[in-house]
């Protein structure tokens, strides 16, 4: 399914002015990037969507922070199979099931390893989608946000 490009919170438009799309895996990529920078409680009519991974810089302890970025980014990605999930059985109801592209359905989250320094969260993802694709993810936290390197 197509959706709008957006940079850096930004909708992209190209040389004449008109709206950019993306489709497949690089859909995929930009709505993760999307999901996981979200601060949790930005939304006033969302309150409870969003990601607490920022807080988690800077603590010295290590085991435990890891744990709880690997449940974090585990946590998202969840939402949001489950999210596509409902968007498409509610495709299949009306007859729209071709407007997704199976490069863009995730099948399974493969792994979730995490490296941490006191500044710095380094998390590698790598999702299995409905194409047989491996995608892989790079996700760099810090106290300034999230950062999605290869998306």
């Amino acid at each position: 399914m197509k959706t709008l490009q957006v940079s850096n919170g930004d909708i992209v438009l190209d040389q004449g002015g008109r709206l950019q799309f993306v489709q497949g895996s690089s859909k995929l990529v930009q709505d993760l990037a999307l999901w996981l920078k979200e601060p949790i409680g930005a939304g006033f009519t969302t309150p409870n969507f969003g990601s607490v991974l920022t807080s988690l810089v800077g603590s010295s302890e290590t085991s435990a922070i890891v744990a709880q970025v690997q449940a974090e980014v585990s946590r998202i990605l969840g939402l949001y199979q489950s999210q596509q999930l409902i968007d498409l059985q509610s495709a299949q109801n009306t007859a729209q099931l071709s407007n997704w592209n199976k490069s863009e359905i995730i099948t399974t989250i493969n792994s979730i390893n995490v490296s941490t320094s006191y500044t710095t969260i380094n998390v590698y993802v790598d999702i299995t989608t409905l194409a047989g694709s491996n995608l892989s993810l790079n996700l760099l936290v810090d106290p300034n946000g999230v950062q999605v390197l290869n998306g």
